[in-house]
């Protein structure tokens, strides 16, 4: 399966061979559909390689059943979760008929278990009850030393091994390692540990384990056969995490886990006839699920013509409407004309290694003064979040997160923890790692966001935004090569008065993120941009707290959409507005002077202002400033007139005066 980025790599490649007819092309992967890609790049040869794994053994659903014994008469047939009810949305083939015919020489309590099973349920008990069979019979020991198991998410991986600590049969003997990216580093890397002659082990992983990390020991491979992808709804704009059966080159992929040092086995969760006849050959492309707007800037950036021609040609063309949805929500974040040309402001985005939202939040927080928050934020929402969820103490981390809280806002509250943790590391005598460990971060992943600060603010300096002295690019380049060394990113004070003023932060946040406002509705929130009912993430502060400030606020900025089943949608890193802030900055604005009404965006929001004056400052600042912005992005590194200096100052003043003006929601 071919990532986007690989997709739009391909869509340049083949273009550039037409010119460059001498242009050598490797292509090597040890799952790719070949013959598919051969053809997309005129018929060019395949070469195979054998493996030098061992051979596993396949087992599936009725031969797991076989040989554990296991009946529906058994199970606990507990109630679905919310989790287990959102499968992709598929047409679901009838395939008893089909399952029946391949059922010869099973038992019949086997065919009767089948008769009934729902494989589109996490079975915890077969699991368990197959772990207990390769654990303890003579015919599945040399396979037991270790296992690997891969459940579709974090929520069944936390559920299974709350399963297994519990069990008897794993009480001794025996060590259960969970494997996700938001546990701590220790505990990923005690799963890679081979254990000791008495002991054996079970490892509970997403499919990281399938291609990104190898664990060389496994010898046997339980697969319940499902996933979580990310899909992206171009018309809602919102993503969905859908949990779905993997294809059949996943199936394979995770069967191999198997065969590293020695001959394996691998029970494939579901029946040989869903592999067969119903599992698709490939996974869906990327490009088929995720956003599109990054690629529609990277055809504009690369200058590969019409957007819809040069996207139509790739190897797994997405749909056409899609491709338009993408182009007409850059234009109105304003990267694109509705000619479908690059702007001045689409312009310095395209140069920023990100998402339009995430370059904007970098360039206006780079124009008011608050760019260590806005790089960092950025950064934090490109990698991975800097607090963990441990196995056994989601609750205290959820308590200590909310011991960072800030401004009431999601990102802050991050902001807030990274800089606790910068302090840390540069005051002698404090410890990192019990600092870290204390309040549940990652020190690996604050690593990381450090890192990737860097390359923005790189990315901002040879924009022109930023100038910095040779001591400080000198500072920068050691930020990626400190090794053990902690070193930070050396961020010009002048850029940074802004960082303290939570009120200004959370109006950046907002106008960078617009259209992506929520307004609150009775007891609720309600998305603007679709009208759509929306609930806040758990992990939010604004959903733990319990703040009388928030039972105030009107308006919540957001950053994405998750839809984690059929029955939530939960807004993500969200943060409180002011109106003022959306009536200075936000959207196209239209001021009926004689009626006291600004509307913004065709009736999305509307403003009563009952002080005509104030109508009038208001229109008057926001063109100033807008104006002054555009000439910042035609021309970085320009300084402000003296004038334009003066508008900007009353702009940014209004913000400790927004309680004395009376703007309210109509």
């Amino acid at each position: 399966m071919c990532s986007i980025d690989t997709d739009f790599l391909l869509i340049v490649l083949r273009s550039l061979m037409v010119s460059r007819p001498d242009l050598k092309v490797v292509l090597m992967s040890a799952t790719v559909d070949a013959q598919r890609f051969s053809q997309y790049l005129g018929n060019a040869p395949i070469v195979t390689v054998p493996g030098r794994t061992f051979p596993v053994q396949p087992y599936f659903l009725e031969d797991a059943i076989e040989a554990s014994g296991y009946s529906n008469d058994e199970s606990s047939r507990p109630d679905r979760t919310a989790d287990e009810e959102d499968v992709e949305d598929e047409a679901r083939q009838d395939t008893a008929a089909g399952v029946g015919k391949q059922l010869k020489g099973y038992s019949q309590r086997t065919v009767k278990t089948l008769a009934t099973y729902d494989e589109y349920r996490i079975d915890y008990d077969l699991i368990v009850k197959l772990l207990e069979t390769v654990g303890y019979s003579q015919r599945f020991q040399d396979f037991s030393k270790a296992v690997l198991v891969f459940l579709p998410g974090i929520a069944e991986i936390r559920q299974m091994y709350d399963i297994l600590g519990g069990h008897p049969s794993f009480s001794q003997g025996w060590l259960i390692h969970p494997l996700h990216s938001t546990f701590s580093s220790e505990d990923q890397q005690a799963a890679f540990k081979v254990p000791p002659g008495n002991m054996r082990k079970i490892v509970l992983a997403t499919n990281i384990a399938e291609t990104g990390i190898t664990i060389p020991d496994v010898t046997c491979v339980i697969d319940t056969g499902t996933h979580k992808e990310m899909r992206f709804d171009e018309r809602r704009q919102m993503s969905r995490l859908i949990q779905s059966f993997v294809s059949r080159a996943n199936a394979k992929q995770r069967r191999g886990r198997a065969g590293r040092v020695q001959e394996g086995i691998c029970f494939h969760l579901f029946t040989k006839y869903r592999h067969d006849q119903v599992m698709a050959d490939q996974q869906t492309p990327e490009m088929l699920r995720l956003s599109l707007q990054d690629l529609v800037m990277r055809v504009k950036i690369c200058k590969l013509g019409d957007i819809e021609q040069a996207l139509s040609s790739a190897l797994d063309p997405p749909a056409l409407k899609n491709i338009r949805r993408a182009i007409d929500a850059l234009v109105e974040v304003g990267a694109l004309t509705t000619g479908e040309e690059l702007t001045a402001f689409g312009q310095q985005l395209a140069k920023l290694p990100l998402d339009a939202h995430l370059g904007k939040l970098i360039l206006m927080g780079h124009a008011f003064g608050c760019l260590d928050f806005a790089l960092t934020t950025a950064a934090i929402s490109s990698s991975k979040s800097p607090f963990l969820a441990p196995m056994n103490a989601k609750k205290q981390a959820d308590t200590v997160r909310l011991g960072f809280k800030r401004g009431d806002s999601d990102p802050l509250t991050a902001y807030n923890a990274y800089l606790a943790w910068r302090r840390t590391c540069m005051t002698a005598g404090l410890s990192e790692f019990q600092f870290c460990k204390r309040n549940f971060l990652s020190s690996p992943n604050l690593v990381n966001i450090e890192e990737l600060k860097s390359q923005l603010l790189s990315s901002l300096a040879d924009a022109g935004f930023v100038n910095l002295s040779s001591e400080e690019r000198t500072a920068l380049s050691r930020v990626r090569q400190s090794g053990r060394t902690r070193t930070f990113v050396p961020i010009p004070a002048a850029h940074n008065a802004g960082d303290d003023d939570d009120l200004l932060i959370n109006s950046v946040t907002a106008w960078s993120f617009y259209p992506k406002i929520l307004t609150r509705e009775g007891k609720g929130w309600r998305n603007i941009g679709n009208n759509q009912s929306i609930s806040l993430h758990p992990t939010s502060v604004n959903k733990l707290s319990t703040s009388p400030s928030l039972d105030v606020t009107k308006y919540l900025s957001f950053y994405s959409i998750m839809q984690s089943s059929s029955r939530f949608t939960n807004a993500q890193e969200t943060s409180p507005v002011e109106a003022m802030a959306l009536v200075l900055l936000a959207g196209d604005a239209v001021f009926h002077t004689y009626a006291g009404v600004i509307v913004i965006d065709g009736n999305r929001l509307r403003f009563k202002v009952k002080d005509w004056r104030t109508m009038l400052v208001l229109r008057t600042l926001r063109a100033r400033v807008k104006e002054i912005l555009a000439r910042g992005f035609r021309t970085p590194g320009r300084e402000l007139g003296q004038k334009q200096k003066v508008w900007f100052e009353i702009f940014v003043g209004m913000f400790e005066r927004v309680n004395g003006l009376r703007v309210g929601k109509r």
